[in-house]
């Protein structure tokens, strides 16, 4: 396996942090979107596992995460369209490196949100889309009084730290929980209010346009997920154009999948689906 770390410019002068993990023989591609918080290099034994298969995984640090963030990291995401064309340059940059390959995209949490955006504005060429816990609907519950409210705060106060996620809905596994909590490169303080609206409104877009999603589809979320709504992923499964789509619940589940006391099985669900369309 060789493991890589670049770094990519954007037009507006973020310097993206990027990593890829690939193996001898390379039978796919995919570019990974990680979720809100956190960064990429939590995906190590994800992108092990998907070597083993053939499939090579690109990733990055999205904008106030990471490695990206410099040591400042905020989580902030001054627009949701620059992480989509972030995303795009990406998955641009994967299919040269990789010519002629099967190219996946796959996102977690946010980032199941931005992706699920990404193809939805974008139409790209994949061979699948895998979308873990993603952020398509808002908490039940959530007030409109609320939400009215976050455009105002994100105007005119666009860094007050808004809202705190908890991290121990992450995993059901205490261990991951505290190592998520040790990990300097997780922002674990509470996200600011652009942040907080900005993912308001990837909601709103995928809810407005799902049904014109037609890329293969595998969602898989957690019945018990408190940070991202499971009625999202039934939603967007609903609503998808997609011939080729699978949705997975599982029982008790919560947020990181592939950290939870389920995650053999989660890990099967993902490898399979993949293998099955490479």
């Amino acid at each position: 396996m060789n493991h890589l770390e670049t770094t990519y410019q954007t037009p507006d002068g973020f310097s993206l942090y990027l990593q890829a993990w690939m193996p001898e023989n390379s039978m796919a591609a995919l570019l990974l979107v990680h979720g809100l918080g956190e960064h990429s290099g939590r995906y190590g034994e994800l992108a092990t596992r998907l070597n083993s298969i053939g499939i090579s995984v690109f990733t990055f640090d999205g904008r106030g995460h990471g490695k990206t963030a410099e040591g400042n990291l905020d989580a902030y995401i001054e627009s949701y369209l620059h992480y989509l064309a972030d995303i795009d340059v990406l998955l641009g940059k994967v299919k040269n490196y990789c010519p002629g390959l099967p190219v996946f995209l796959y996102g977690h949490s946010m980032g199941g949100g931005m992706a699920a955006a990404y193809v939805l504005k974008y139409q790209p060429e994949v061979a699948g889309v895998v979308l873990s816990s993603p952020a398509i609907k808002e908490a039940e519950g959530t007030s409109k009084i609320l939400i009215a409210l976050s455009s105002f705060i994100s105007k005119y106060f666009p860094k007050l730290k808004a809202l705190k996620l908890d991290a121990n809905k992450i995993s059901r596994n205490p261990k991951e929980v505290e190592k998520y909590l040790n990990d300097p490169l997780v922002y674990s303080n509470a996200i600011p209010a652009r942040t907080g609206y900005e993912l308001l409104q990837v909601m709103r877009f995928i809810q407005n346009l799902g049904s014109h999603f037609e890329s293969p589809l595998l969602l898989i979320h957690g019945s018990a997920d408190e940070l991202t709504n499971p009625k999202g992923s039934e939603l967007l499964y609903k609503m998808a154009k997609s011939i080729d789509k699978t949705i997975q619940i599982f029982p008790g589940g919560y947020h990181e999948l592939i950290n939870d006391l389920d995650k053999e099985e989660v890990f099967v669900v993902i490898e399979n689906w993949l293998k099955e369309r490479i």
